[in-house]
């Protein structure tokens, strides 16, 4: 059996995505969230609508559009700080080491999220990583913090991207790829 039948390449050693990644806010990954533990998940989810004209007994080309995005990233915080948990809780402030609660204004919202892992191999231009980051991000759901008897905590934050209403044929989501001499 010939390798094509396989799916590897001469470069498949070169492809392969290692690890967690590691959790980044702000622009250009200014600030590390923190360590994590149990792995780290991201989902795109592209909803297409299916156009089916009068005759068609299938799906047809070019009557397909999206009707939905949804950008996501799942975060299993082992490392708590102040200001993950201030994430956690959207529309929350922090003022002398006390965390309230409060509304969800523009400034609440994350500029960006970003999650990057290292791919394996060496190639000419060394080895590489995956950068995938989300836009507009508030962090949704519970903030659940379980305390067991023995053993670590690991708190999950779901990081979702949203629109920018100043473009909103723009989904708010992109993945680079980064080589590192």
């Amino acid at each position: 059996m010939s390798t094509k039948q396989r799916g590897i390449g001469t470069n498949t050693y070169e492809r392969i995505l290692m690890g967690p990644g590691a959790v980044y806010t702000g622009a250009d990954q200014a600030s590390l969230l923190g360590a994590t533990m149990g792995g780290n998940v991201m989902e795109i989810t592209r909803t297409f609508r299916d156009i089916r004209p009068d005759g068609a007994q299938g799906p047809v080309k070019g009557f397909r559009s999206i009707e939905e995005v949804d950008a996501v990233l799942t975060v299993r915080l082992l490392e708590v700080t102040e200001q993950a948990l201030v994430y956690a809780l959207a529309g929350s402030s922090l003022s002398s080491n006390v965390i309230t609660g409060g509304e969800i204004a523009n400034s609440t919202y994350l500029a960006a999220v970003s999650i990057i892992a290292e791919m394996t191999g060496a190639t000419t231009e060394g080895r590489g990583s995956i950068a995938i980051e989300l836009s507009n991000v508030l962090v949704e759901g519970p903030m659940t913090i379980n305390l067991p008897e023995n053993g670590e905590t690991a708190i999950e934050l779901k990081f979702r991207a949203h629109y920018d209403v100043a473009a909103l044929t723009t989904e708010p989501w992109k993945i680079s790829f980064t080589h590192v001499a």
